[in-house]
């Protein structure tokens, strides 16, 4: 089984413990880094990938998007379709590829500790595939995760400049660095977040 495989069938096994951790902080608290430079106004279709327990993707909703969620756990997507209802469109689908979405493009990508679990090759091929998928003057948001897991998931390290310039090299502009402490208050856990505008 692959390192892929093994990941989603840690999140579909443990789906009722992630959701409700997931559910136990707010969208406001844990993206409030990135909201800010947001124009939420200019935008009308957002994408969230790895969308989990759908938090995030009813939270966009809220801000008057249409939004489509990737969730390739079908126990994880089974309660965020339950929790977004009708408001939210799920796909189950996994980067680099994300075959399902072909030829559609979004206002706002959102990838949201997900970015820990692709190799150095995936994290370059999902940056091609993202930069096809952004409208012009579009938003990429994408969180990575400092610190390994102490569970059956398996990460890679996460290299902030690596991802920045290859980002650079598909035509995004970086509009957001920052670095912050995790809102589960694990010691060993810390975010970065990264806001590119195309």
């Amino acid at each position: 089984m692959s390192n892929k495989d093994k990941n989603i069938t840690f999140y579909s096994e443990n789906s009722a413990l992630l959701f409700s951790q997931y559910q136990s902080i707010s969208f406001e608290k844990v993206h409030e880094s990135w909201i800010q430079v947001i124009d939420f106004q200019k935008c009308k279709t957002a994408l969230d990938i790895g969308a989990g327990s759908g938090r995030d993707a009813l939270a966009l909703k809220y801000e008057k998007l249409c939004v489509t969620a990737i969730e390739p756990s079908d126990d994880l997507r089974a309660l965020g379709q339950v929790f977004t209802g009708d408001d939210v469109t799920w796909l189950n689908d996994t980067l680099p590829h994300l075959n399902k979405i072909k030829g559609k493009t979004f206002d706002i990508i959102l990838i949201s500790a997900v970015w820990m679990h692709l190799s150095l090759q995936e994290q370059s091929q999902s940056l091609q595939t993202i930069s096809s998928l952004l409208s012009d003057n579009g938003y990429l948001i994408i969180t990575l995760r400092h610190g390994e897991f102490s569970d059956a998931r398996t990460a890679f390290e996460m290299d902030v400049n690596r991802t920045i310039n290859e980002a650079k090299q598909q035509g995004l502009s970086l509009i957001l660095s920052n670095h912050e402490g995790d809102k589960l208050s694990r010691d060993n856990v810390s975010w970065h977040t990264l806001c590119f505008k195309a």
